[in-house]
């Protein structure tokens, strides 16, 4: 089995933590909550988030991303942290998990004056890409075909993630899943 390591550099992780306080949180605890406005990111050290989309009407949970050390361990909601909306989004997680949590403050000045902003600022553009991706191959491929892309190009996503949370991104049941991890 492969081993992941974390996305960020070391020395990003340490310049964060002069920034932000250490936090351990249980699993399944909401960090941000439908309808909260977002002064707050978390880098994910070890663990886990996800994203979940809540349904203006019938308040139905949909997952639509992960967060977890070897893939967007910066998590936030970003319309929300950056546009100060209130968020349409709900981020929590989905195992004990040990983060960074900074202040919106704090973040903005790290990246103005620390060497550690462009690497940031890339990292960023890069996640975006990313996600847009994702997205689009979400929408325009099979739910097998989806779950061959992610065991191609993130194997982390499903050593990590429960399977209930990428069946749901998948928009399948966790038995299907099963059943489409058995075929590939």
């Amino acid at each position: 089995m492969k081993e992941f390591k974390h996305e960020f550099p070391k020395e990003i992780i340490e310049e964060l933590k002069q920034i932000g306080t250490p936090r351990q949180l249980k699993s399944h605890e909401v960090l941000i909550n439908n309808g909260e406005k977002v002064n707050k990111l978390y880098l994910i050290l070890e663990g886990g988030m996800i994203l979940l989309f809540i349904h203006p009407k019938t308040g139905k949970e949909k997952a639509i991303n992960f967060f977890i050390p070897t893939f967007h361990p910066l998590a936030t909601i970003a319309d929300s942290f950056y546009y100060g909306n209130q968020s349409i989004y709900q981020l929590r997680t989905f195992t004990n998990t040990s983060v960074i949590e900074i202040d919106k403050a704090d973040f903005d000045k790290y990246l103005e004056e620390s060497e550690g902003g462009k690497f940031i600022y890339d990292f960023g553009l890069k996640s975006l890409l990313q996600k847009n991706t994702i997205r689009t191959l979400l929408t325009n491929l099979t739910s097998e075909e989806m779950l061959i892309y992610l065991k191609d190009h993130f194997p982390q996503i499903l050593q990590n993630v429960p399977s209930k949370y990428v069946a749901d991104f998948l928009g399948i049941t966790p038995q299907w899943l099963s059943k489409l991890k058995h075929k590939i």
